[in-house]
């Protein structure tokens, strides 16, 4: 993340990256047993569709607005990643010294996952890759899920149950089908006999 200037000095941007293509956020959920990534485009369809309801704000406070799309909040997918660029109200003075200052160097950004892979392979550790999401709002934080960010926050623990549930009903309705063959097919037998 970083602060643009005008030929005076003075601060009118700020620049960062949400979330960077590829690579993979911290170890999320209750128990730290899956992380996330993002295929390069998953912003794609939310950005032409609802760019005037993607907001900006400080640590994710819906009371400290620093920007809205697309006036005063810029957004765009590039080889990187997706990028903003917010132009501040005077009073977040404050909060361009701390980035300034290397106090805040984080991104984060809300979102909706609208497809989604899960890769079990490591037992120990799922990745979830977002291949299409909604974009709500980005922000500056302190604490990043997403550590190559340059300036994720979700309830990730509701999000590994809500797979994992969904995972065992492919499971339970796979073992059900299976069970019905198995009976027509001892039903068939039967007749035969």
């Amino acid at each position: 993340m970083e602060i643009r200037k005008d030929q005076e000095g003075k601060p009118t941007k700020i620049v960062g990256y949400a979330v960077r293509w590829g690579q993979l956020s911290k170890p999320l959920g209750w128990f730290e047993d899956f992380q996330e990534k993002f295929e390069r485009g998953a912003f794609t369809k939310t950005l032409a569709e609802n760019r005037d309801q993607i907001y900006a704000a400080w640590n994710h406070n819906p009371g400290e607005i620093l920007g809205r799309s697309p006036t005063t909040l810029k957004l765009e997918e590039d080889e990187i990643g997706l990028r903003y660029e917010i132009d501040p109200p005077s009073w977040a003075d404050k909060y361009v010294e701390s980035i300034e200052r290397g106090d805040v160097r984080g991104s984060s950004f809300i979102f909706r996952p609208v497809q989604q892979d899960w890769d079990e392979s490591n037992p120990d550790m799922a990745i979830r890759t977002i291949k299409e999401a909604q974009l709500f709002e980005v922000s500056p934080v302190t604490n990043p899920a997403y550590p190559t960010s340059s300036v994720g926050v979700r309830s990730a623990e509701e999000v590994y149950k809500e797979f994992k549930e969904s995972r065992q009903h492919k499971v339970d309705g796979q073992l059900e089908l299976k069970q019905k063959q198995r009976e027509r097919e001892l039903e068939l037998l039967r007749r035969e006999i």
